[in-house]
C-alpha cells in the first residue's frame, strides 16, 4: 500500500555537474545497471503517494528533463550555491504546508521501503525533520552526525569543516530527509555560508531547527544504501552493489545464477522460475526470460523475450523473440525483428534480422537471414544468404513450410520458395520456386516436382547440410 499522503512532495537535488567524473554529461545522467543515477532515485519514489516531484537542476535543464519519464516539475538553480540554496529554490514550487522528502539524485541504492519508513517516522513522532544515517567503517567524504544528550541528533558537520574529534565519528549523514515544510521555511532563510566552500548547506538546517526547539529524529540504515557517486570509481562500486542486489532478488525467486559477480541484470528484466543464467551474461532493457530457459555464458540480450525452455549461448540478441524450446548459438547474432517459433534453431555463426522462423525450422550454421519469412519445418543449409538489398531498397524472401535450402544457396529477393520446394547446393536462385519444385545451378533453373527427390533424412536435418 502506498505510503505518504497527498500533502507529501519530493525534492530531488540534481544540479551537480560531477566535475570529478571528468565528463561532459551531467552527473545524474551517468548510467549504472541499466538506468541513469537519477532514474534509480525516481524509481524509489514510485511506490510513495506523492503530490508532486520537484527536480532541482542546473542550467542544463533540457538535457535532464529529456531523460525523465513521468510527471515532474523542474526548477533551475543557477548559479549552484549548495544544497541549502537548492532546497530554497525548490520551496518556491511547494505548498505552504505538508511534508517534503528531500534526497540527492546520485544515490541509486536508496530503497523505497527506507523512504517510506522515514516519512512514517517523521509523521509519527511529530518531528520537524527525520534524516537517514548509517554507521560505516570508512566515513571519509561524508558529513558526520553529532549527537547530544539522550543520543539526540544535535547537528551535522561536513567533513571539511569538522574537527579531528568529529572526524572520528562513524555515523554519517545519508543526505536524505523528511521535513515538515512549515519549520523548514522558517530556517531556510537563516542559512549562512559560514563554511569552507562558502555555500548554503542544508545540513545546517538541522542545528537551526534544534535551536528553535523543534524535534529532530534519525532513521539508521545500511551504509551502502546511501552511497553517493562522485567519481568513476564510486560509479563502478555502486554498479557492483546493484548487480548483487538484482542477482540476490532473482535467486530468491527461484532462478539459478551461476556467478552473480559476472552477471548483469537491468531493473526492468523479468526471469522465470528454474531459469539458469551463466557467467558473463548481460540482460538489458525490456527483456523477459522464461521458465527453465538457459542463457549464457557470454550472452547479451537486449529488449527481447526468451521462451520457456529455450537455450541461448555465446550470442547477441537484440529486439527479438525466441520461442519455447528454441535454440540460439553459439556465436549467433539476432538483430531487431527476429522472431523464432517453438523449437526453431539458429546456430553457429548465423545472423538474422527482421526475420521470422517457423516451428522446428533451423539454420544451424554460417548463414545470413535478413528480411525473411520462413515457415515451419524448413532446413537452411550452411552458407545460405538471403540477398535482400539491391543497392537501393530492401526486399523480402519467403520460404514456405517444409522447404529444403541446400548449402551455399543465394536467394535473391524478392523471391518465394514454395511449400516443399528445394534448392541444390551452390545455387543462385533469382526466380520463385513453385511448390515441390527444385532450383539448381547458376543462375538456377527450375525442375518441376524435383523438390521431393531430395533425401531429407534425419541426418540431413540434424546437421543442416544439403
Amino acid at each position: 500500500m502506498p505510503v505518504g499522503s497527498g500533502s507529501t512532495s519530493a525534492v530531488v537535488l540534481a544540479a551537480g555537474e560531477g566535475k570529478r567524473l571528468k565528463s561532459d554529461l551531467p552527473k545524474v545522467l551517468h548510467r549504472v545497471a541499466g538506468r541513469s543515477l537519477l532514474e534509480h532515485v525516481l524509481a524509489a519514489l514510485d511506490s510513495l503517494r506523492l503530490s508532486q516531484r520537484v527536480l532541482v537542476v542546473s542550467k542544463r535543464r533540457d538535457e535532464i528533463a529529456a531523460a525523465v519519464t513521468g510527471e515532474a516539475r523542474f526548477v533551475v538553480q543557477d548559479p549552484p550555491r549548495g544544497t541549502g540554496d537548492a532546497v530554497r529554490v525548490a520551496l518556491e514550487a511547494l505548498p505552504d504546508t505538508g511534508a517534503v522528502l528531500v534526497l540527492p539524485g546520485d544515490t541509486p541504492l536508496i530503497e523505497s521501503a527506507t523512504l517510506a519508513r522515514l516519512l512514517t517516522l517523521r509523521e509519527s513522532t511529530g518531528a520537524a525533520v527525520a534524516l537517514v544515517t548509517a554507521h560505516v567503517h570508512d566515513a571519509r567524504g561524508y558529513g558526520r552526525v553529532v549527537r547530544g544528550s539522550g543520543d539526540e541528533v544535535e547537528r551535522i558537520v561536513e567533513e571539511r569543516d569538522a574537527t579531528e574529534v568529529e572526524r572520528q565519528i562513524d555515523e554519517i549523514n545519508g543526505s536524505v530527509y523528511a521535513f515538515d515544510i512549515e519549520p523548514l521555511r522558517e530556517v531556510i532563510g537563516a542559512l549562512a555560508p559560514d563554511n569552507d566552500q562558502g555555500e548554503l548547506y542544508l545540513t545546517d538546517a538541522v542545528a537551526l531547527l534544534r535551536e528553535r526547539g523543534h524535534k529532530v529524529v534519525a532513521l539508521r540504515t545500511r551504509g551502502d544504501e546511501v552511497a553517493g557517486v562522485n567519481s568513476r570509481g564510486q560509479l563502478a562500486q555502486v554498479a557492483a552493489l546493484l548487480r548483487a542486489r538484482a542477482a540476490e532478488r532473482w535467486m530468491d525467486e527461484g532462478v539459478t545464477i551461476v556467478d552473480p559477480s559476472t552477471t548483469f541484470i537491468d531493473p526492468g528484466v523479468r526471469i522465470g522460475r528454474d531459469a539458469v543464467i551463466h557467467p558473463f551474461t548481460f540482460l538489458e532493457g525490456d527483456t523477459s526470460i522464461g521458465e527453465r530457459a538457459e542463457v549464457g555464458p557470454q550472452t547479451r540480450v537486449v529488449d527481447s523475450s526468451i521462451g520457456d525452455g529455450a537455450t541461448v549461448t555465446f550470442a547477441v540478441v537484440r529486439g527479438s523473440s525466441i520461442g519455447q524450446e528454441a535454440s540460439v548459438g553459439p556465436f549467433a547474432s539476432l538483430r531487431p525483428g527476429t522472431r523464432m517459433a517453438r523449437g526453431a534453431r539458429l546456430g553457429t555463426f548465423v545472423e538474422a534480422k527482421n526475420t521470422s522462423l517457423g516451428e522446428d525450422s533451423k539454420a544451424n550454421h554460417l548463414s545470413y537471414l535478413g528480411d525473411a519469412e520462413i515457415g515451419s519445418g524448413v532446413n537452411i543449409g550452411a552458407g545460405t544468404i538471403t540477398c535482400n538489398w539491391d543497392g537501393k531498397e530492401k526486399h523480402r524472401t519467403v520460404i514456405e513450410d517444409d522447404a529444403y535450402i541446400s548449402s551455399d544457396t543465394m536467394l535473391v529477393a524478392p523471391i518465394r520458395i514454395g511449400k516443399g520446394g528445394a534448392t541444390g547446393a551452390g545455387s543462385v536462385v533469382r526466380d520463385d520456386v513453385p511448390d515441390g519444385a527444385l532450383a539448381v545451378g547458376v543462375p538456377a533453373r527450375i525442375i518441376e516436382g524435383g523438390g521431393d527427390r531430395l533425401e531429407k533424412d534425419d541426418k540431413a536435418d540434424a546437421d543442416g547440410g544439403g
